[in-house]
Protein backbone atom coordinates (compact mmCIF):
# COMPACT_ATOMS: atom_id res chain seq x y z
CA UNK A 1 0.00 0.00 0.00
CA UNK A 2 3.01 2.29 0.25
CA UNK A 3 3.84 4.82 -2.44
CA UNK A 4 7.50 5.17 -1.47
CA UNK A 5 9.70 4.93 -4.57
CA UNK A 6 12.31 2.74 -2.92
CA UNK A 7 9.72 -0.02 -2.57
CA UNK A 8 9.28 -0.06 -6.35
CA UNK A 9 12.85 -1.16 -6.98
CA UNK A 10 13.75 -4.75 -7.80
CA UNK A 11 15.97 -6.25 -5.06
CA UNK A 12 18.89 -6.81 -7.43
CA UNK A 13 19.26 -3.17 -8.49
CA UNK A 14 21.21 -2.35 -5.33
CA UNK A 15 23.64 -5.24 -5.75
CA UNK A 16 27.02 -3.91 -6.84
CA UNK A 17 29.97 -5.62 -8.49
CA UNK A 18 31.78 -5.25 -5.20
CA UNK A 19 29.01 -7.21 -3.48
CA UNK A 20 29.27 -10.04 -6.00
CA UNK A 21 32.97 -10.30 -6.75
CA UNK A 22 34.69 -9.42 -3.48
CA UNK A 23 33.84 -12.57 -1.50
CA UNK A 24 34.33 -16.24 -2.32
CA UNK A 25 30.77 -17.29 -1.53
CA UNK A 26 29.13 -14.63 -3.72
CA UNK A 27 31.67 -14.95 -6.53
CA UNK A 28 31.17 -18.72 -6.59
CA UNK A 29 27.44 -18.07 -6.60
CA UNK A 30 27.96 -16.06 -9.78
CA UNK A 31 29.93 -18.98 -11.27
CA UNK A 32 27.12 -21.38 -10.40
CA UNK A 33 24.99 -19.71 -13.09
CA UNK A 34 27.49 -20.97 -15.67
CA UNK A 35 26.79 -24.55 -14.61
CA UNK A 36 23.11 -23.87 -15.20
CA UNK A 37 23.84 -22.81 -18.78
CA UNK A 38 25.11 -26.24 -19.83
CA UNK A 39 22.88 -28.06 -22.30
CA UNK A 40 21.04 -30.86 -20.54
CA UNK A 41 19.46 -33.45 -22.86
CA UNK A 42 17.21 -34.75 -20.10
CA UNK A 43 15.27 -31.50 -19.88
CA UNK A 44 14.14 -31.07 -23.48
CA UNK A 45 10.71 -31.69 -25.00
CA UNK A 46 11.50 -35.33 -25.65
CA UNK A 47 14.44 -35.65 -23.29
CA UNK A 48 17.62 -37.39 -24.38
CA UNK A 49 16.03 -39.15 -27.36
CA UNK A 50 15.88 -35.87 -29.26
CA UNK A 51 19.67 -35.48 -29.07
CA UNK A 52 20.33 -38.74 -30.92
CA UNK A 53 19.81 -37.55 -34.46
CA UNK A 54 22.12 -39.69 -36.57
CA UNK A 55 21.46 -43.32 -37.52
CA UNK A 56 20.64 -44.16 -33.89
CA UNK A 57 16.96 -44.65 -34.62
CA UNK A 58 13.75 -43.28 -36.03
CA UNK A 59 10.85 -41.50 -34.38
CA UNK A 60 7.43 -42.92 -35.05
CA UNK A 61 5.80 -39.60 -35.98
CA UNK A 62 8.78 -38.72 -38.22
CA UNK A 63 8.60 -35.10 -37.12
CA UNK A 64 11.54 -34.84 -34.78
CA UNK A 65 14.94 -33.22 -35.18
CA UNK A 66 16.59 -36.44 -36.31
CA UNK A 67 14.23 -36.83 -39.28
CA UNK A 68 14.99 -33.29 -40.48
CA UNK A 69 18.72 -33.72 -39.95
CA UNK A 70 18.61 -37.01 -41.86
CA UNK A 71 17.25 -35.05 -44.82
CA UNK A 72 20.03 -32.50 -44.51
CA UNK A 73 17.66 -29.82 -43.17
CA UNK A 74 20.07 -28.45 -40.57
CA UNK A 75 18.25 -25.12 -40.51
CA UNK A 76 15.47 -26.86 -38.62
CA UNK A 77 17.18 -25.83 -35.40
CA UNK A 78 15.85 -22.33 -36.04
CA UNK A 79 12.25 -23.34 -36.67
CA UNK A 80 9.37 -24.58 -34.59
CA UNK A 81 9.52 -26.14 -31.16
CA UNK A 82 12.88 -27.80 -31.80
CA UNK A 83 14.62 -24.43 -31.82
CA UNK A 84 14.50 -24.63 -28.04
CA UNK A 85 17.10 -27.36 -28.15
CA UNK A 86 19.63 -25.32 -30.06
CA UNK A 87 18.52 -22.08 -28.50
CA UNK A 88 16.95 -19.33 -30.60
CA UNK A 89 13.22 -19.19 -29.90
CA UNK A 90 12.56 -17.09 -26.82
CA UNK A 91 9.13 -18.64 -26.32
CA UNK A 92 10.73 -22.06 -25.96
CA UNK A 93 13.67 -21.13 -23.77
CA UNK A 94 13.44 -19.85 -20.23
CA UNK A 95 16.19 -18.71 -17.93
CA UNK A 96 15.31 -20.98 -15.03
CA UNK A 97 17.71 -23.71 -13.99
CA UNK A 98 15.37 -26.38 -15.36
CA UNK A 99 14.53 -24.51 -18.55
CA UNK A 100 15.28 -25.95 -21.96
CA UNK A 101 18.88 -25.32 -22.85
CA UNK A 102 20.28 -24.49 -26.28
CA UNK A 103 23.86 -24.42 -27.50
CA UNK A 104 23.47 -21.05 -29.18
CA UNK A 105 21.39 -19.02 -26.77
CA UNK A 106 22.83 -20.32 -23.53
CA UNK A 107 26.32 -20.47 -25.01
CA UNK A 108 26.72 -16.80 -25.80
CA UNK A 109 24.99 -15.77 -22.58
CA UNK A 110 27.37 -17.93 -20.55
CA UNK A 111 30.45 -16.81 -22.47
CA UNK A 112 29.67 -13.23 -21.41
CA UNK A 113 29.35 -14.29 -17.78
CA UNK A 114 32.65 -16.19 -17.97
CA UNK A 115 34.30 -13.05 -19.31
CA UNK A 116 32.80 -11.02 -16.46
CA UNK A 117 34.27 -13.46 -13.95
CA UNK A 118 37.72 -13.28 -15.53
CA UNK A 119 37.63 -9.48 -15.73
CA UNK A 120 36.66 -9.13 -12.05
CA UNK A 121 38.92 -11.73 -10.47
CA UNK A 122 41.16 -9.06 -8.89
CA UNK A 123 38.20 -7.83 -6.84
CA UNK A 124 38.17 -11.11 -4.92
CA UNK A 125 39.66 -10.64 -1.46
CA UNK A 126 40.40 -14.30 -0.99
CA UNK A 127 43.09 -16.95 -0.82
CA UNK A 128 45.18 -18.08 -3.78
CA UNK A 129 43.18 -21.29 -3.88
CA UNK A 130 39.95 -19.32 -4.13
CA UNK A 131 41.33 -17.19 -6.94
CA UNK A 132 42.57 -20.25 -8.82
CA UNK A 133 39.34 -22.21 -8.58
CA UNK A 134 37.16 -19.26 -9.61
CA UNK A 135 39.42 -18.44 -12.54
CA UNK A 136 39.80 -22.09 -13.54
CA UNK A 137 36.03 -22.52 -13.75
CA UNK A 138 35.64 -19.29 -15.73
CA UNK A 139 38.28 -20.29 -18.31
CA UNK A 140 36.77 -23.77 -18.57
CA UNK A 141 33.29 -22.44 -19.21
CA UNK A 142 34.47 -19.88 -21.74
CA UNK A 143 36.24 -22.67 -23.62
CA UNK A 144 33.40 -25.18 -23.23
CA UNK A 145 30.65 -22.96 -24.59
CA UNK A 146 32.78 -21.88 -27.54
CA UNK A 147 33.56 -25.57 -28.16
CA UNK A 148 29.89 -26.55 -28.21
CA UNK A 149 29.04 -23.78 -30.68
CA UNK A 150 32.14 -24.48 -32.78
CA UNK A 151 31.52 -28.20 -33.26
CA UNK A 152 27.93 -27.48 -34.29
CA UNK A 153 28.35 -24.45 -36.57
CA UNK A 154 32.03 -24.28 -37.48
CA UNK A 155 34.37 -21.33 -37.03
CA UNK A 156 33.02 -18.39 -35.02
CA UNK A 157 34.33 -15.18 -33.44
CA UNK A 158 36.11 -15.93 -30.18
CA UNK A 159 34.64 -13.60 -27.60
CA UNK A 160 37.15 -12.93 -24.83
CA UNK A 161 36.09 -9.40 -23.99
CA UNK A 162 33.06 -7.70 -22.42
CA UNK A 163 30.97 -5.66 -24.80
CA UNK A 164 29.24 -2.45 -23.79
CA UNK A 165 25.76 -1.88 -25.22
CA UNK A 166 27.16 0.71 -27.62
CA UNK A 167 29.98 -1.50 -28.96
CA UNK A 168 29.65 -2.68 -32.57
CA UNK A 169 29.43 -6.47 -32.70
CA UNK A 170 31.75 -6.92 -35.63
CA UNK A 171 34.39 -9.44 -34.61
CA UNK A 172 35.72 -11.49 -37.53
CA UNK A 173 34.58 -15.06 -37.98
CA UNK A 174 37.58 -17.31 -37.47
CA UNK A 175 38.28 -20.61 -39.18
CA UNK A 176 37.57 -23.83 -37.31
CA UNK A 177 41.26 -24.28 -36.50
CA UNK A 178 41.71 -20.68 -35.35
CA UNK A 179 38.72 -20.95 -33.04
CA UNK A 180 39.87 -24.29 -31.70
CA UNK A 181 43.33 -22.88 -30.93
CA UNK A 182 41.81 -20.21 -28.70
CA UNK A 183 39.62 -22.80 -26.98
CA UNK A 184 42.69 -24.96 -26.36
CA UNK A 185 44.45 -22.06 -24.64
CA UNK A 186 41.55 -21.58 -22.24
CA UNK A 187 41.23 -25.29 -21.43
CA UNK A 188 44.99 -25.39 -20.76
CA UNK A 189 44.67 -22.50 -18.31
CA UNK A 190 41.72 -24.22 -16.63
CA UNK A 191 43.69 -27.46 -16.29
CA UNK A 192 46.45 -25.65 -14.43
CA UNK A 193 44.06 -23.90 -12.04
CA UNK A 194 41.34 -26.44 -11.22
CA UNK A 195 41.71 -29.02 -8.43
CA UNK A 196 41.85 -32.75 -8.96
CA UNK A 197 39.16 -33.25 -6.31
CA UNK A 198 37.10 -30.52 -4.66
CA UNK A 199 36.80 -32.58 -1.49
CA UNK A 200 40.58 -32.22 -1.05
CA UNK A 201 40.49 -28.41 -1.15
CA UNK A 202 39.89 -25.92 1.64
CA UNK A 203 37.00 -24.26 -0.17
CA UNK A 204 35.43 -27.65 -0.84
CA UNK A 205 35.13 -28.46 2.86
CA UNK A 206 31.96 -26.41 3.16
CA UNK A 207 30.27 -28.75 0.69
CA UNK A 208 32.21 -31.90 1.50
CA UNK A 209 30.60 -35.00 0.04
CA UNK A 210 28.48 -32.92 -2.33
CA UNK A 211 31.15 -31.77 -4.74
CA UNK A 212 30.66 -34.45 -7.36
CA UNK A 213 30.03 -32.85 -10.72
CA UNK A 214 32.03 -29.69 -10.08
CA UNK A 215 34.73 -28.87 -12.59
CA UNK A 216 38.09 -30.50 -12.06
CA UNK A 217 41.50 -30.88 -13.64
CA UNK A 218 40.37 -34.12 -15.28
CA UNK A 219 37.42 -32.41 -16.94
CA UNK A 220 39.70 -29.69 -18.28
CA UNK A 221 42.21 -32.13 -19.77
CA UNK A 222 39.39 -34.29 -21.11
CA UNK A 223 37.76 -31.44 -22.99
CA UNK A 224 41.12 -30.12 -24.14
CA UNK A 225 41.79 -33.48 -25.76
CA UNK A 226 38.30 -33.62 -27.24
CA UNK A 227 38.61 -30.16 -28.77
CA UNK A 228 42.03 -31.07 -30.22
CA UNK A 229 40.74 -34.35 -31.65
CA UNK A 230 37.78 -32.64 -33.28
CA UNK A 231 40.12 -30.12 -34.89
CA UNK A 232 42.32 -33.02 -36.06
CA UNK A 233 39.40 -34.96 -37.57
CA UNK A 234 38.92 -35.32 -41.34
CA UNK A 235 36.03 -32.86 -41.81
CA UNK A 236 37.69 -30.11 -39.80
CA UNK A 237 41.14 -30.79 -41.20
CA UNK A 238 39.74 -30.53 -44.72
CA UNK A 239 38.84 -26.89 -44.08
CA UNK A 240 42.43 -26.24 -43.03
CA UNK A 241 44.34 -28.37 -45.55
CA UNK A 242 41.93 -29.50 -48.26
CA UNK A 243 42.43 -33.15 -47.27
CA UNK A 244 39.88 -35.41 -45.56
CA UNK A 245 42.58 -36.94 -43.37
CA UNK A 246 43.66 -36.57 -39.78
CA UNK A 247 46.12 -33.91 -38.66
CA UNK A 248 48.67 -36.16 -36.95
CA UNK A 249 50.30 -33.40 -34.93
CA UNK A 250 46.94 -32.47 -33.40
CA UNK A 251 46.23 -36.17 -32.79
CA UNK A 252 49.42 -36.40 -30.74
CA UNK A 253 48.50 -33.29 -28.75
CA UNK A 254 45.02 -34.68 -28.13
CA UNK A 255 46.50 -37.97 -26.89
CA UNK A 256 48.79 -36.06 -24.52
CA UNK A 257 45.78 -34.32 -22.97
CA UNK A 258 43.79 -37.56 -22.69
CA UNK A 259 46.79 -39.20 -21.08
CA UNK A 260 46.57 -36.71 -18.21
CA UNK A 261 43.14 -38.16 -17.42
CA UNK A 262 44.51 -41.69 -17.81
CA UNK A 263 47.23 -40.85 -15.28
CA UNK A 264 44.56 -39.67 -12.84
CA UNK A 265 42.76 -42.95 -13.45
CA UNK A 266 45.93 -44.84 -12.56
CA UNK A 267 46.01 -42.82 -9.33
CA UNK A 268 42.47 -43.92 -8.47
CA UNK A 269 40.71 -40.62 -9.18
CA UNK A 270 38.59 -42.23 -11.92
CA UNK A 271 37.73 -45.81 -12.75
CA UNK A 272 35.27 -48.02 -14.55
CA UNK A 273 32.12 -49.02 -12.75
CA UNK A 274 31.67 -52.77 -12.48
CA UNK A 275 29.18 -54.26 -14.90
CA UNK A 276 26.67 -54.71 -12.07
CA UNK A 277 26.98 -50.98 -11.28
CA UNK A 278 27.15 -49.76 -14.89
CA UNK A 279 23.75 -48.13 -14.44
CA UNK A 280 25.22 -45.75 -11.86
CA UNK A 281 26.54 -43.68 -14.75
CA UNK A 282 23.00 -43.02 -15.99
CA UNK A 283 20.26 -43.36 -13.36
CA UNK A 284 19.34 -44.25 -9.82
CA UNK A 285 16.03 -45.05 -8.16
CA UNK A 286 17.24 -44.25 -4.65
CA UNK A 287 16.87 -40.46 -4.65
CA UNK A 288 20.52 -39.66 -5.33
CA UNK A 289 22.49 -38.28 -8.25
CA UNK A 290 23.83 -40.80 -10.79
CA UNK A 291 27.45 -39.69 -10.69
CA UNK A 292 29.51 -42.84 -11.02
CA UNK A 293 33.30 -42.90 -10.67
CA UNK A 294 33.79 -42.81 -14.44
CA UNK A 295 32.06 -39.43 -14.86
CA UNK A 296 34.80 -36.97 -15.84
CA UNK A 297 32.50 -34.00 -16.53
CA UNK A 298 28.77 -33.46 -16.62
CA UNK A 299 26.07 -30.85 -16.19
CA UNK A 300 24.16 -30.35 -12.94
CA UNK A 301 21.73 -33.04 -11.92
CA UNK A 302 18.43 -31.43 -10.96
CA UNK A 303 16.29 -33.20 -8.43
CA UNK A 304 13.81 -35.73 -9.76
CA UNK A 305 14.07 -35.78 -13.52
CA UNK A 306 11.20 -38.10 -14.32
CA UNK A 307 11.50 -40.74 -16.94
CA UNK A 308 7.91 -41.01 -18.14
CA UNK A 309 7.92 -37.92 -20.31
CA UNK A 310 8.50 -37.51 -24.00
CA UNK A 311 9.82 -39.82 -26.68
CA UNK A 312 12.16 -41.91 -24.59
CA UNK A 313 9.50 -44.09 -22.96
CA UNK A 314 7.11 -46.46 -24.68
CA UNK A 315 3.53 -45.42 -24.10
CA UNK A 316 2.44 -48.74 -22.62
CA UNK A 317 5.00 -48.18 -19.86
CA UNK A 318 3.75 -44.69 -19.10
CA UNK A 319 5.34 -42.53 -21.79
CA UNK A 320 3.55 -39.87 -23.74
CA UNK A 321 3.11 -39.41 -27.47
CA UNK A 322 5.45 -41.22 -29.78
CA UNK A 323 8.67 -43.17 -29.36
CA UNK A 324 12.21 -43.23 -30.67
CA UNK A 325 12.99 -46.74 -31.94
CA UNK A 326 16.61 -47.87 -32.38
CA UNK A 327 17.42 -48.75 -35.96
CA UNK A 328 18.50 -52.20 -37.10
CA UNK A 329 21.64 -50.75 -38.68
CA UNK A 330 22.62 -49.15 -35.37
CA UNK A 331 21.90 -52.34 -33.43
CA UNK A 332 24.23 -54.17 -35.81
CA UNK A 333 27.14 -52.29 -34.22
CA UNK A 334 26.71 -54.50 -31.16
CA UNK A 335 28.98 -57.47 -31.70
CA UNK A 336 29.11 -60.89 -30.10
CA UNK A 337 30.02 -62.01 -26.59
CA UNK A 338 33.22 -63.46 -28.03
CA UNK A 339 34.29 -59.94 -28.99
CA UNK A 340 33.88 -60.30 -32.75
CA UNK A 341 31.71 -58.09 -34.98
CA UNK A 342 28.60 -59.85 -36.25
CA UNK A 343 29.86 -59.59 -39.84
CA UNK A 344 32.78 -61.96 -39.23
CA UNK A 345 32.17 -65.46 -40.55
CA UNK A 346 33.37 -67.14 -37.37
CA UNK A 347 31.63 -64.76 -34.95
CA UNK A 348 28.82 -67.19 -34.23
CA UNK A 349 26.17 -64.69 -35.28
CA UNK A 350 23.05 -66.43 -36.60
CA UNK A 351 20.74 -64.16 -38.65
CA UNK A 352 17.88 -66.59 -37.99
CA UNK A 353 18.42 -66.19 -34.24
CA UNK A 354 20.02 -62.73 -34.07
CA UNK A 355 19.83 -61.89 -30.37
CA UNK A 356 21.78 -64.82 -28.92
CA UNK A 357 25.27 -64.47 -27.41
CA UNK A 358 25.60 -60.77 -28.16
CA UNK A 359 27.89 -58.22 -26.47
CA UNK A 360 26.56 -57.68 -22.91
CA UNK A 361 25.98 -54.01 -23.75
CA UNK A 362 23.38 -55.11 -26.30
CA UNK A 363 21.21 -56.50 -23.52
CA UNK A 364 21.78 -53.44 -21.32
CA UNK A 365 20.83 -50.91 -24.01
CA UNK A 366 18.32 -52.64 -26.29
CA UNK A 367 14.77 -53.84 -25.66
CA UNK A 368 14.00 -56.79 -27.92
CA UNK A 369 10.95 -58.92 -28.62
CA UNK A 370 9.77 -61.04 -25.66
CA UNK A 371 11.72 -59.01 -23.09
CA UNK A 372 9.93 -58.54 -19.79
CA UNK A 373 9.19 -54.88 -19.08
CA UNK A 374 6.80 -55.11 -16.11
CA UNK A 375 8.08 -57.05 -13.13
CA UNK A 376 5.39 -57.04 -10.44
CA UNK A 377 2.32 -57.67 -12.50
CA UNK A 378 1.18 -59.99 -15.27
CA UNK A 379 -0.93 -58.32 -17.94
CA UNK A 380 -0.99 -57.88 -21.71
CA UNK A 381 1.94 -55.45 -21.52
CA UNK A 382 4.27 -57.51 -19.31
CA UNK A 383 6.17 -59.09 -22.20
CA UNK A 384 7.17 -56.99 -25.20
CA UNK A 385 5.54 -57.84 -28.53
CA UNK A 386 7.65 -56.24 -31.25
CA UNK A 387 6.82 -58.72 -34.00
CA UNK A 388 4.81 -57.57 -37.01
CA UNK A 389 1.25 -57.21 -35.75
CA UNK A 390 2.39 -57.39 -32.13
CA UNK A 391 0.74 -55.33 -29.42
CA UNK A 392 3.73 -52.95 -29.07
CA UNK A 393 4.75 -52.67 -32.73
CA UNK A 394 2.96 -49.42 -33.55
CA UNK A 395 3.38 -45.67 -33.88
CA UNK A 396 3.20 -45.15 -30.13
CA UNK A 397 5.88 -47.66 -29.20
CA UNK A 398 8.35 -49.33 -31.60
CA UNK A 399 8.23 -49.22 -35.37
CA UNK A 400 11.65 -50.80 -35.97
CA UNK A 401 11.31 -53.89 -33.81
CA UNK A 402 13.50 -52.52 -31.02
CA UNK A 403 13.32 -50.31 -27.96
CA UNK A 404 16.08 -48.82 -25.81
CA UNK A 405 16.51 -48.59 -22.07
CA UNK A 406 19.89 -47.07 -21.24
CA UNK A 407 18.46 -44.57 -18.77
CA UNK A 408 15.58 -46.60 -17.39
CA UNK A 409 15.37 -49.26 -14.75
CA UNK A 410 12.95 -52.04 -15.67
CA UNK A 411 10.87 -51.03 -12.64
CA UNK A 412 10.37 -47.50 -13.98
CA UNK A 413 6.92 -47.88 -15.50
CA UNK A 414 3.37 -47.03 -14.64
CA UNK A 415 2.78 -50.43 -13.02
CA UNK A 416 5.92 -51.04 -10.94
CA UNK A 417 6.14 -47.29 -10.32
CA UNK A 418 9.76 -47.18 -9.14
CA UNK A 419 9.91 -43.47 -9.92
CA UNK A 420 7.29 -42.61 -7.29
CA UNK A 421 8.30 -40.62 -4.26
CA UNK A 422 10.80 -38.63 -6.31
CA UNK A 423 13.34 -41.45 -6.10
CA UNK A 424 14.25 -41.52 -9.79
CA UNK A 425 17.17 -39.44 -11.09
CA UNK A 426 18.77 -39.82 -14.47
CA UNK A 427 21.56 -38.15 -16.37
CA UNK A 428 23.25 -38.09 -19.78
CA UNK A 429 26.93 -37.60 -18.86
CA UNK A 430 28.89 -34.99 -20.81
CA UNK A 431 32.20 -36.86 -20.66
CA UNK A 432 32.76 -40.40 -19.38
CA UNK A 433 36.03 -42.23 -18.85
CA UNK A 434 35.39 -44.75 -21.68
CA UNK A 435 34.94 -41.79 -24.04
CA UNK A 436 38.39 -40.55 -22.96
CA UNK A 437 40.01 -43.93 -23.63
CA UNK A 438 38.27 -44.36 -26.98
CA UNK A 439 39.24 -40.87 -28.15
CA UNK A 440 42.79 -41.53 -26.97
CA UNK A 441 42.78 -44.78 -28.96
CA UNK A 442 41.53 -42.95 -32.04
CA UNK A 443 44.27 -40.32 -31.79
CA UNK A 444 47.03 -42.88 -31.15
CA UNK A 445 45.84 -45.17 -33.94
CA UNK A 446 46.06 -42.33 -36.46
CA UNK A 447 49.49 -41.22 -35.26
CA UNK A 448 51.12 -44.62 -34.61
CA UNK A 449 48.79 -47.46 -35.54
CA UNK A 450 47.02 -49.82 -33.12
CA UNK A 451 49.95 -51.63 -31.49
CA UNK A 452 52.83 -49.14 -31.45
CA UNK A 453 53.41 -47.32 -28.17
CA UNK A 454 53.39 -43.53 -28.57
CA UNK A 455 56.95 -42.22 -28.56
CA UNK A 456 55.87 -38.77 -27.34
CA UNK A 457 54.15 -40.19 -24.22
CA UNK A 458 56.58 -42.18 -22.06
CA UNK A 459 54.82 -45.32 -20.90
CA UNK A 460 51.69 -44.40 -22.85
CA UNK A 461 49.12 -47.02 -23.81
CA UNK A 462 48.86 -48.30 -27.35
CA UNK A 463 45.57 -47.71 -29.13
CA UNK A 464 44.64 -51.37 -28.75
CA UNK A 465 45.38 -51.31 -25.02
CA UNK A 466 43.10 -48.29 -24.59
CA UNK A 467 40.17 -49.99 -26.34
CA UNK A 468 40.78 -53.21 -24.44
CA UNK A 469 40.67 -51.26 -21.17
CA UNK A 470 37.05 -50.33 -21.94
CA UNK A 471 36.17 -53.88 -23.04
CA UNK A 472 37.66 -55.35 -19.84
CA UNK A 473 35.14 -53.59 -17.60
CA UNK A 474 34.98 -55.75 -14.43
CA UNK A 475 32.10 -58.16 -14.73
CA UNK A 476 31.60 -57.50 -18.44
CA UNK A 477 35.00 -58.89 -19.42
CA UNK A 478 34.59 -58.71 -23.17
CA UNK A 479 37.58 -60.30 -24.97
CA UNK A 480 40.30 -58.06 -26.33
CA UNK A 481 40.20 -56.89 -29.92
CA UNK A 482 41.06 -59.83 -32.15
CA UNK A 483 44.49 -59.76 -33.79
CA UNK A 484 42.96 -59.72 -37.28
CA UNK A 485 41.83 -56.13 -36.69
CA UNK A 486 45.20 -54.77 -35.59
CA UNK A 487 45.98 -52.82 -38.72
CA UNK A 488 45.38 -49.09 -38.75
CA UNK A 489 42.48 -49.19 -41.21
CA UNK A 490 40.68 -52.13 -39.62
CA UNK A 491 41.24 -50.81 -36.12
CA UNK A 492 39.75 -47.49 -37.19
CA UNK A 493 36.50 -49.38 -37.87
CA UNK A 494 36.73 -51.10 -34.49
CA UNK A 495 36.87 -47.67 -32.83
CA UNK A 496 33.84 -46.48 -34.83
CA UNK A 497 31.92 -49.56 -33.72
CA UNK A 498 33.12 -49.42 -30.12
CA UNK A 499 32.05 -45.78 -29.77
CA UNK A 500 28.60 -46.64 -31.12
CA UNK A 501 28.21 -49.44 -28.58
CA UNK A 502 29.77 -48.01 -25.42
CA UNK A 503 28.39 -44.49 -25.93
CA UNK A 504 25.01 -45.53 -27.36
CA UNK A 505 22.27 -42.88 -27.04
CA UNK A 506 24.56 -40.42 -25.24
CA UNK A 507 24.39 -37.82 -28.02
CA UNK A 508 27.81 -38.48 -29.61
CA UNK A 509 26.95 -40.32 -32.80
CA UNK A 510 25.88 -37.39 -35.00
CA UNK A 511 28.95 -35.36 -34.09
CA UNK A 512 31.21 -38.37 -34.63
CA UNK A 513 29.86 -39.16 -38.07
CA UNK A 514 30.20 -35.53 -39.13
CA UNK A 515 33.77 -35.07 -37.95
CA UNK A 516 34.78 -38.39 -39.55
CA UNK A 517 33.25 -37.15 -42.83
CA UNK A 518 30.86 -40.10 -42.94
CA UNK A 519 27.47 -38.55 -42.31
CA UNK A 520 26.81 -38.09 -46.04
CA UNK A 521 27.25 -41.79 -46.81
CA UNK A 522 24.07 -43.75 -47.44
CA UNK A 523 25.06 -46.51 -45.04
CA UNK A 524 24.58 -43.98 -42.25
CA UNK A 525 21.72 -41.99 -43.77
CA UNK A 526 19.44 -44.95 -44.44
CA UNK A 527 17.42 -46.11 -41.46
CA UNK A 528 16.40 -49.76 -41.26
CA UNK A 529 14.09 -51.77 -39.06
CA UNK A 530 13.71 -55.50 -38.53
CA UNK A 531 10.51 -57.31 -39.42
CA UNK A 532 9.79 -60.75 -37.99
CA UNK A 533 6.78 -62.85 -37.04
CA UNK A 534 5.63 -64.02 -33.64
CA UNK A 535 7.33 -67.39 -34.06
CA UNK A 536 10.61 -65.83 -35.25
CA UNK A 537 10.50 -67.95 -38.36
CA UNK A 538 11.87 -65.10 -40.47
CA UNK A 539 13.82 -61.86 -40.00
CA UNK A 540 13.84 -59.23 -42.75
CA UNK A 541 15.79 -56.00 -42.71
CA UNK A 542 13.59 -53.25 -44.16
CA UNK A 543 14.30 -49.68 -45.20
CA UNK A 544 12.15 -46.93 -43.72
Amino acid sequence: TSCEEYLDKAPEVNVTEEDVFSKWITFQGFIEDLYQGMVDPTLGNSAESEWNYADDGINSDKNMMLEYFAKGDYWRWQNGSWSAFWGTASNNTNSGAKGKKGYWRNGWYSIRNANLAIANINKLAGTQEEHDIILGQAYWFRAYFHHEILRSWGGIPYVDTIFAPSDPLALPRLSYRETADKINADFEKAAQLLPVDWDQTVVGQATIGNNAGRLTKGGAYGYLGKNLLYAASPLMNYEETGSYTYDLDLCKKAATAFNEVIKLTNQGVYGLETWDDYKNNFYTIVAKMPLGKEIVATHPVYMYKRWNYGNHQMTFLGGWGTYLSPSENYVENFGMANGLPIGEGDSGYDPSDPWVDRDPRFYYNIVKDRDRQIMNRENLDTWVEFYVGGRHRNSKNSITGYGYKKYRDVLCNQYDNAWSGRKFYYEVPSLRLPDIYLMYAEAINEAYGPTTAPSHIPGGLTAAEAVNFVRRRPGMNLPDVDARFLTQEKFREIIVQERAVELAFEGHRWFDLRRWHRSHLMEYRNIYGLEFDKEHSYFNKVLY
